[in-house]
């Protein structure tokens, strides 16, 4: 993005429905901005809303860490971009607010995505948990939120898929959460080339996940719904991946239907491996499993809502409707 909007407005789908103060920041709704982009086959605008920033005598470690904690308990794709100066696009400046203005007061819905009915948890009591996290908790949210998808000049497909590796790092931060599952403290002897105190895990690793993550949830349902789709990315993303030098590879589209098409998380086990929608949904769900236990492991909200579904709208003919079209001309 250019830098002609300066240091202190910065672009978020969350603006606050009224100032707010966190230390030496004061945070109001900015107005919207344009960003169109153009490439030679196509073209578009985005209309966006952004936040406004005032502050004085404030560190560049204090604004990145508002930056990098704003974009975490959001989940907002818009604000590291816009703080990097790296949004593609001409960026202009409208007249007035965007809209989407949020309640800061009560903004548990705002970090879940959902109108469910939550604790009543403030952005500025968030933000308080935040800036005491050690440099493990700070490094795993920097990890989570480490953008890997290519820029504009990549034109090999294959080199340019980011799934993998998006999975693979998303992965690890789920292991760290969960934890390593400590040996048995029973030690055997191998009769075949005599080697003594072999270790051992008392569960396989499956179990150990499962309970781990029934304990952390606290809802077996939810929990197992969380431990398909990570074991899914465990056996055939991770290991392959790690192991055996597996890599992205193209894969097909399958047909989407005119309107909501709707990848749950047994289309998606079933068909990541042969279609690229059902692969790009694990990859969200991968990413929203993790991101749901990191904010409870930094943050200690205690929320673990369901995987919401991954939709795609499509707004085209189905196929069998084109082909209906086409016998009456």
């Amino acid at each position: 993005m250019e830098t002609s909007l300066g240091i202190k407005v910065f672009v978020t789908l969350y603006p606050p429905q009224k100032s707010v103060k966190l230390g030496a920041i004061t945070m109001s709704a900015g107005n919207g901005v344009t960003i169109s982009s153009k490439t030679t086959n196509s073209s578009s605008e985005a209309y966006l809303p952004t936040v406004s920033l005032t502050y004085d005598d404030l560190g560049q470690n204090d604004l990145s860490q508002w930056v990098l904690f704003h974009a975490f308990i959001t989940g907002d794709k818009w604000t590291i971009p816009s703080y990097m100066g790296t949004i593609y696009g001409v960026v202009k400046l409208m007249k007035v607010p965007r809209g989407m203005e949020q309640d800061y007061d009560n903004f548990l819905g705002t970090v879940y995505g959902t109108t469910d009915k939550m604790p009543r948890i403030s952005y500025m009591e968030l933000y308080d948990r935040f800036i005491k996290l050690d440099e493990h908790q700070s490094g795993m949210v920097r990890n989570l939120l480490l953008e890997l998808r290519p820029g504009p000049q990549w034109v090999h497909s294959e080199m340019a898929d980011y799934s993998y590796w998006r999975m693979i790092i998303d992965f690890s931060i789920f292991e760290s959460i969960i934890g390593l599952q400590p040996p048995c403290t029973e030690t055997h002897k191998c009769s075949t080339c005599l080697k003594s105190a072999i270790p051992h895990k008392p569960q396989s690793s499956r179990e150990w996940i499962r309970t781990r993550l029934r304990t952390i949830v606290g809802n077996e349902k939810i929990a197992d719904e969380y431990l398909r789709i990570a074991w899914t990315v465990r056996e055939n993303i991770r290991h392959k991946t790690v192991h055996e030098s597996d890599y992205p590879h193209l894969r097909s589209f399958s047909e989407l239907q005119n309107g909501d098409n709707e990848f749950d998380i047994d289309t998606v086990i079933n068909n990541f491996k042969s279609d690229t929608y059902a692969l790009n949904a694990l990859v969200d769900y991968m990413h929203g499993v993790t991101r749901i236990l990191l904010l409870n492991n930094v943050l200690h909200i205690g929320v673990f809502p369901d995987i919401r579904p991954y939709m795609i709208h499509s707004g085209g003919m189905s196929w069998d409707d084109f082909v209906k079209l086409t016998e009456k001309i």
